[in-house]
């Protein structure tokens, strides 16, 4: 597979193929999962399955085999970009602090509310990050013990299904936020191509993810 270029047509790689195709089908993933879950809670959903509750459960463990599985194939097939990546979540400067405190006051009124520069994630993007991943791993923990049940004890079963459900409101909701700033919010949604191509305008990439961008520009000098 050929390389892509980083700068093309006034556009700049954000997503290589490799996180676009993770992206998509770790998307998907949680779409049967989320459907096959609310079914199970209420029966008048399971249109595509029907009362076959059997056939409901084994898509639900597959897809959540795959939800779990996939970030950790990722991960040993693409170490470089994995730690990078990790290695991006974890730093955090003063900038970081100061895009928080704007945070709010830039949603109401983006136009009038200057962010500080940010690296390859943003703040926000950080803090969602780790919020999915610490509900991702909660939903598989719990998940598994569920499935295992009738191995362990009935009361830890009980929380367990907390647990499982209050993970799942908090990726729901943190889904929803993450559509909308891609797709509808008018100061970030130019970008909302880029995991069908990769690709974001400079001119979004300039403004959202400055650090990150002249990074970029410096290593294409060299």
């Amino acid at each position: 597979m050929a390389k892509e270029a980083v700068f093309k047509d006034g556009q700049v790689l954000r997503f290589p193929v490799s996180a676009r195709v993770l992206h998509s089908i770790h998307t998907l993933s949680f779409l049967v999962l989320l459907y096959t879950g609310l079914a199970r809670m209420w029966p008048d959903m399971s249109i595509l399955v029907g009362d076959d509750l059997l056939l409901g459960q084994t898509i639900h463990h597959i897809a959540a085999v795959l939800f779990v599985a996939l970030p950790l194939i990722m991960l040993v097939a693409f170490p470089k970009g994995a730690g990078r990546f990790l290695k991006e979540l974890a730093s955090w400067d003063k900038d970081d602090t100061e895009w928080m405190k704007k945070f709010i006051p830039w949603m109401i009124r983006p136009q009038s509310v200057k962010l500080p520069p940010q690296g390859e994630e943003k703040a926000g993007q950080k803090v969602s990050a780790w919020m999915m991943i610490i509900c991702a791993a909660l939903i598989a923990i719990s998940g598994i013990l569920m499935w295992t049940a009738q191995n362990i004890p009935a009361v830890l079963v009980r929380w367990m299904y907390v647990v499982h459900d209050l993970s799942m409101i908090i990726l729901i909701f943190l889904g929803i936020m993450h559509i909308y700033m891609a797709m509808l919010f008018p100061a970030t949604r130019r970008g909302r191509m880029s995991m069908v191509t990769g690709y974001v305008p400079e001119e979004e990439a300039k403004h959202g993810w400055k650090k990150w961008y002249d990074g970029l520009k410096k290593e294409g000098e060299k």
